[in-house]
């Protein structure tokens, strides 16, 4: 089981960075590619106007719908109806529903007992930090 945490401003700074960072080589830079080949081929034809850069993104996000909507292998999300599961299937899949339950359960009690060893650490370091300033008020 992953965790993430975001510790802080310099966590969000990462987190929008690495953001920005997976739209410009995935979005930005193939756009680029194509808005250059576009380009290219309009100058040496004259048959096509030219293109900017978010016309290339455009073209980019129809090339890439198009593949996955036409190729051989299947689609993204495949509709079924629960009867035409067979039985085997059926209990593997409610399997499966169980254990990501389990697992939910699992994880949930990891995060609450590292939130209650916390603050149990809390409540004995005040403690301590109150024995030490009544045992040094005592002293004087």
């Amino acid at each position: 089981m992953n965790i993430i945490q975001i510790n802080g401003i310099k966590g969000i700074l990462f987190l929008i960075g690495a953001g920005i960072c997976l739209v410009a080589g995935f979005v930005v830079f193939p756009g680029l590619v194509l808005k250059l080949g576009w380009n290219y081929l309009s100058a040496m034809t004259g048959l096509i106007p030219s293109i900017g850069l978010i016309q290339g993104v455009l073209l980019w996000g129809i090339v890439i719908v198009s593949y996955f909507t036409f190729k051989k292998k299947g689609f993204f999300v495949e509709f079924r109806s629960a009867n035409c599961l067979t039985k085997a299937e059926m209990d593997e899949v409610m399997h499966k529903i169980r254990m990501d339950q389990n697992a939910s359960i699992i994880s949930k009690s990891i995060m609450r007992a590292n939130r209650l060893e916390q603050e149990l650490k809390k409540e004995i370091e005040n403690n301590i930090d109150k024995n030490i300033e009544k045992d040094n008020t005592e002293i004087k």
